[in-house]
């Protein structure tokens, strides 16, 4: 059947372009029909100097519109894994983990930086963003807190949204498809005058019906089996159903030919999403409401051969988890600041300099299961940030050679506040750090070049691990004024082969990670010198890891045989972890300590995607696309599985595949299908959270 598919596909693909090829006129080379096609002229907006993606030295992935579009994802999480070399861990309930080159993905998404227009997007669950109103994806792979400060380790992700400028355009969408999933989207944008133009969307999903766990593996069904257990394949996966909504809006005036001013504004709301925990649901069935608020403006302007840019903003999220076996919890993050910057050129350099302030606010509030408010877990908290940073790109001996410098200097202030139910006082610590990175880039031949990177990069602890000093019903907990921020140092190196007129893209990188001061909680034994004589927790710099691996990008495009009358795209993109080993301090029991390694936690040795696409560029599209899921190691928390006795999992190797199709007729109507894991394939992100079986989705578009 596999076998079958697949031929099928690729008969559809030529004959459709065969068919289509005469009724195209003209080499389509220099028309907006192919311009998604070379991606090495897009401009690099988390750059900082804009610039194209051909001229940077680090590793840089985009996802154009036309992929949100061919790929059926439900969010961003979903999104990211089926096109990207980015690692997803998602969770059923609307969430999701990032991790890249190594670094351990969590949910609070500690090691990446989350943009939306350069801005932060104030949230760490990339879930929760709407795709209805991208314009694309930048994913910058390697340290950037030079240009971006905290967390900017692994790597930034930058979510481009629509600036429509011209005539008044939109479209509209409804969808409906497995597990009662119902989809219907809204958007529009364009110019409502000379001086004022505007984009809005909105999004609505909603699952009525529990998801069914795939009931095939497409390797090794019996070393599967074993870590998944049989009795998941093929069953319901109880209290899985949600429903969300999205909805933004941008708003632009144009002042003069060199001043405009955008103001955006975005809302997400998700309530009584379901939350089942794992298959076995051994720590209950919670339910949570999510809720999410975006406010931000870019001043834009331009004096002489500077372009000025000041960007303020706000964002508040809220979820309140309930139906907990524990009681309720409501945790809350407020993320606010600015962003001001200069941009120019000096001939063939690129300069950009500035300042950004950000402030993260985060408190929490706990219930018991008889509605009487409890001690939170932390007490509120704010970390302030306030960065100066520089960035220049230069374009030298003819444009063979590009370097890229960047540094910058961070002042972060940590307050914690007073709070009675845990009896700690207000208390504030600061400290400042200095990061850089340099890259560069030879052209050797026309379109092969050879390029490198070199960065260091921090996170900051948060306050309560610096500054607190409280109690709950599970301690005290006492900061460690000494502890220091994380520390990661990277370099990569490779070479690439890109050829829009030939059809060929092809990156090769190596890269190398220490990442050292990795904070951890440990308990200080009544030793006379803890606190109050009896055991507290407290963080130290204990840990430190070291990760190297490989990328491949590559692709070919057969409609540079025929001047792109259509496109016939054979992609992969491959991530290989040759190490990611931990090391631990360990305390023996003659008291001296020794280090101790282990392999990385949750860190997939391998990651892969690849397939075939093929668009006619005239109406047409179809996409199949292969995502290969590698080993990873996982603690093993579940003793209601079946035959397995082991601490530690090493998870089995999946593969999913994924099919859509799309035909528009008379440049207003779409129809489109989509299929989700085509095979049936039952997988994990996560130990225990088995993720959905095939899905199958219809969808009727209207453009206006």
């Amino acid at each position: 059947m596999k076998r079958t598919f697949l031929t099928a596909f690729a008969l559809l693909s030529l004959l459709n372009s065969a068919v289509k090829a005469d009724e195209i006129p003209n080499p389509a080379k220099d028309t907006t029909a192919v311009r998604h096609l070379n991606l090495s002229e897009v401009k690099i907006n988390a750059s900082r100097v804009n610039a194209k993606m051909k001229d940077l030295p680090q590793k840089v992935e985009v996802v154009t519109r036309r992929m949100i579009e061919a790929t059926p994802a439900v969010d961003m999480g979903e999104l990211l894994k089926k096109t990207t070399g980015v690692d997803i861990i998602q969770y059923p309930g609307i969430s999701s983990a990032v991790s890249m080159r190594g670094f351990a993905p969590s949910t609070s998404n500690k090691y990446n930086v989350i943009l939306i227009d350069g801005k932060p997007a104030g949230t760490t669950n990339i879930a929760t963003i709407d795709m209805s109103n991208v314009e694309r994806v930048e994913i910058l792979k390697g340290p950037f807190s030079a240009q971006y400060g905290s967390s900017a380790m692994a790597g930034v992700i930058n979510i481009v949204t629509k600036e429509s400028t011209q005539s008044i355009t939109g479209n509209a969408s409804i969808s409906y498809g497995s597990f009662e999933t119902y989809t219907g989207s809204l958007s529009a944008g364009g110019a409502l005058s000379e001086s004022m133009d505007f984009d809005v969307s909105c999004n609505y999903q909603k699952q009525g019906k529990d998801y069914k766990i795939g009931k095939k593996n497409f390797f090794g069904k019996s070393d599967a089996e074993t870590i998944l257990d049989p009795t998941t394949y093929g069953k319901r996966m109880e209290h899985s159903q949600f429903e969300r909504q999205n909805a933004s809006a941008r708003l632009g005036f144009i002042l003069d030919e060199n001043w405009k001013i955008n103001i955006h504004q975005s809302v997400f709301i998700a309530n009584d999403v379901e939350t089942p925990g794992s298959f076995w649901h051994v720590y209950g069935m919670d339910s949570k409401d999510m809720n999410k608020y975006t406010t931000s403006a870019d001043v834009l302007g331009k004096i002489g051969n500077h372009k000025l840019s000041l960007s303020p903003f706000h964002s508040k999220e809220e979820t309140t988890t309930f139906n907990s076996v524990y009681g309720d919890t409501e945790s809350i993050h407020k993320n606010y600041g600015f962003i001001l910057q200069d941009a120019f050129k000096v001939g063939e350099h690129s300069i950009a300099f500035g300042i950004d302030n950000k402030n993260d606010v985060s408190e929490s509030n706990n219930w018991n299961t008889l509605g009487d408010v409890t001690a939170p877990s932390t007490p509120k908290y704010k970390n302030v940030s306030t960065g100066i940073f520089g960035q220049i790109n230069t374009n030298t001996l003819n444009g063979k050679l590009n370097i890229a410098i960047g540094a910058r200097y961070d002042l972060v202030k940590l307050k914690l506040e007073a709070d009675d139910l845990l009896g700690n006082e207000a208390s504030t610590e600061e400290y400042n750090v200095f990061t850089q990175n340099v890259g560069v880039k030879y052209e050797l031949l026309k379109g092969l070049a050879v390029h490198s990177s070199w960065g260091n990069a921090f996170y900051a602890p948060d306050a309560f691990q610096k500054a607190g000093l409280y109690t709950t019903a599970y301690g005290t907990t006492k900061g460690n004024p000494n502890l220091k921020d994380e520390q990661s140092n990277t370099f990569d190196a490779g070479f690439e082969y890109k050829n829009f007129g030939k059809g060929f893209n092809f990156d090769f990188t190596y890269f190398k990670t220490h990442h050292n001061n990795m904070i951890v909680s440990y308990s200080v034994d009544p030793d006379g010198t803890a606190y109050n004589g009896d055991e507290y927790k407290t963080y130290k710099n204990a840990n430190f890891a070291d990760m190297d691996g490989i990328e491949i990008e590559s692709s070919y495009d057969f409609g540079a045989l025929v001047d792109y009358n259509y496109s016939l795209k054979l992609y992969a993109n491959y991530t290989h972890i040759i190490d990611a080993a931990v090391t631990e301090r360990i305390k023996t029991d003659d008291g001296t300590y020794k280090n101790q390694s282990s392999p990385m936690r949750y860190v997939r040795d391998n990651n892969a995607n690849f397939g075939i696409d093929f668009d006619n560029l005239n109406g047409f599209s179809t996409r199949l696309n292969a995502r290969y899921i590698g080993h990873r190691y996982e603690d093993n928390w579940y003793t209601v599985r079946t035959n397995v006795t082991e601490k530690v999992l090493r998870h089995p190797v999946s593969m999913v595949f994924d099919y859509s199709a799309s035909y528009t007729f008379k440049e207003k109507y779409t129809l489109g299908v989509t299929v989700a894991n085509l095979f049936d394939e039952n997988y994990t992100e996560k130990d225990g959270y088995n993720m959905s079986g095939r899905a199958i989705t219809a969808k009727f578009g209207y453009k206006f």
